[in-house]
This record gives C-alpha cells, structure tokens and sequence, in this order.
C-alpha cells in the first residue's frame, strides 16, 4: 500500500498538471484555482515531511538520524524506543525548541494518546529519557525539559564569539 504522502505528492503534481492544461485551453480562472489548491496540497506535504522528520524516533548511540532516507534506515538494526518514551519524545519534540514543564507533558500525554500514569513515575521516565540522550532536561530548574532544535536551524557561532569585549583593539 503506497505511502499517505506520496499519494498527497502525486493529487498535487496532477493539480499541477490541470493547471497547465486549463492555462492552455484559455480557462485561467480554472487554471489559477488548480495552481492555488496544489500550492496548498504541496504546503500540508512539507508540513507532514518535516512533522515525520522531527518526530521520528532517534537512538541515541548513532545521534540524529533524522537526515538519512528510508531505505538506508530499513538497513540499519536500531532498537526501538518503548511506546511511551516516544510519546512523550513526541510532545517535548511539538515545543518546538521552548521549555515544557512536567504539568504540561501530563496533560498533553492524556490529550494525545489518553494516557494516565502516576507523576512520579512520568518523572521517572523523563529523567531516565534525559540521561539517555532523548531529551534534554533545563538546568536548575526540575521537571523542565526541551528538545533542542537541529543543528543546522541554530545559530552558528561567529568567528569572534569567544573573544573578550574588553580587549583593546
């Protein structure tokens, strides 16, 4: 069975495609409607690649694999992460970058997946996932986690950062 997304990539190609054949029979007003729903079918596309992409389970011992294609990652052993870890991997990973506290995950695993778990052992869990490499966990404050954003949308640093402001040239 054909991958959702492909098959959301092909209605937009052939949306694409009517586009350029009602352009030619003269009908522009079909032509700009079919250009604007396959500008929009592509959009939800993208959304979904980087939602799979951001959202895919990652094993810590190999780093970020989010950059490599399926078929290299069908070739791969990698041991999966329990059902759980990857939920809530899931919702500090919808943060986006920013800071989540332990309340907010709670109430985000019952909205999403219906789940209830005591809070110490949602505790437990996401201190071990931060141990771990999973997630990250905000320093000096507890029960605060974020997943970093991916190397290449962070700030580089510049060739000066490390200089001193007080040096005198």
């Amino acid at each position: 069975m054909p991958d959702a997304l492909d098959k959301v990539k092909a209605l937009a190609a052939d949306m694409r495609r009517w586009a350029r054949d009602f352009e030619g029979k003269g009908d522009t007003a079909r032509a700009q409607a079919n250009a604007r729903y396959a500008e929009t079918i592509e959009a939800v596309s993208h959304e979904l690649e980087a939602a799979r992409k951001r959202l895919r389970a990652i094993p810590t011992e190999y780093g970020d694999l989010s950059d490599l294609p399926s078929e290299v990652l069908a070739q791969l052993n990698l041991s999966k992460v329990d059902e759980l870890e990857q939920q809530l991997r899931d919702i500090v990973a919808a943060a986006d970058g920013r800071e989540v506290g332990l309340d907010q995950i709670i109430i985000e695993l019952y909205r999403r997946h219906k789940v209830v778990q005591e809070r110490r052992f949602i505790m437990n869990k996401l201190y071990r996932m931060a141990q771990k490499g999973l997630i990250e966990s905000v320093e000096g404050r507890k029960g605060v986690y974020y997943l970093p954003k991916h190397s290449s949308e962070q700030k580089r640093p510049s060739f000066d950062d490390d200089l001193e402001d007080d040096v005198p040239f």
